[in-house]
């Protein structure tokens, strides 16, 4: 993992960072602010985004807008991301507007690279090469890092090579978005405790039955199943960071009892939750 660079010394400023990672792990569904250009060095990539699943192959990026809901599932991936913030394309009169088309222009255009020229998928990597060469102890980091940044921006959001693709994403999906993320959050304060989808639904502003259809339509998933990936995600990170017992593991995890955890365990993992953990600790002593 790369070191996130700050661009000043406030902390309201979001940052760009580098992440380096390989995806054998689920990774809940979320979405953030940020704008996200991920490139797969090795294997494939595969995720969700906005509902809708996309294999990205080695050589390719994918591109992640800002408010996308999207989660990834294990694969044999090694990737590179580059995660900004929109409001670094500020600092002029008209950057509101110019940040507004930006997130417009790539809420309809292509999500991945696949139907790419070769030689535009190569200068796209080339931006990523600059960025990650880029010393760190440097008066001009910052500089050439925004430098770098505009441009990946502007090429992104160029038709030339990445057609816009139609007015695909609904007014109502966009709206939701905002009302969604109360949900994740609520999740994540409360997922210990017994969560009903009339408590999220209440947590988001909409009525139980219009809930239940928004959410699946930003998300791809059932609130329960969302739920149910969160708890056994949070459950797996207990087994490897803590002795706490199983029983134990299964309640601040959220689930009702040892059997309906470990059968959910399974469910979703394909080995018990006592497995997960002798493997893990085999692994890590080799």
């Amino acid at each position: 993992m790369y070191t996130p660079f700050l661009f000043s010394t406030s902390e309201q400023d979001l940052h760009f960072v580098l992440l380096r990672r390989k995806e054998t792990e689920v990774f809940p569904m979320h979405w953030h602010d940020e704008i996200e250009v991920t490139f797969v060095n090795e294997g494939e990539l595969v995720l969700f985004i906005n509902s809708k699943q996309f294999s990205v192959p080695k050589g390719e990026a994918v591109i992640i807008n800002s408010g996308d809901c999207h989660y990834g599932l294990p694969s044999s991936a090694d990737t590179t991301s580059i995660v900004f913030s929109p409001s670094l394309l500020g600092g002029t009169a008209s950057s509101e507007k110019l940040i507004a088309d930006v997130k417009r222009r790539l809420s309809v255009a292509s999500k991945t690279t696949e139907n790419w020229k070769e030689e535009d998928k190569a200068y796209l990597f080339s931006i990523l090469s600059e960025l990650e060469g880029i010393p760190d102890d440097i008066f001009s980091r910052e500089l050439l890092v925004r430098s770098a940044l505009f441009r990946l921006v502007a090429f992104i959001t160029d038709e030339r090579h990445n057609p816009l693709i139609g007015e695909t994403e609904i007014v109502e999906l966009s709206k939701a978005k905002e009302r969604i993320s109360k949900v994740f959050r609520f999740i994540e304060e409360h997922y210990q405790d017994p969560i009903s989808l009339p408590d999220a639904a209440a947590a988001a502003g909409y009525v139980p039955t219009y809930f239940s259809r928004v959410f699946k339509n930003c998300t791809g998933m059932t609130f329960y199943d969302y739920l149910t990936v969160f708890r056994v995600r949070k459950a797996e990170i207990n087994l490897l960071s803590s002795n706490d017992s199983i029983a134990r593991i299964a309640s601040i995890s959220g689930f009702s009892s040892v059997k309906t955890f470990d059968r959910v365990f399974k469910e979703q993992t394909g080995i018990s939750p006592l497995k997960f953990r002798k493997r893990s600790q085999s692994s890590q002593t080799r």
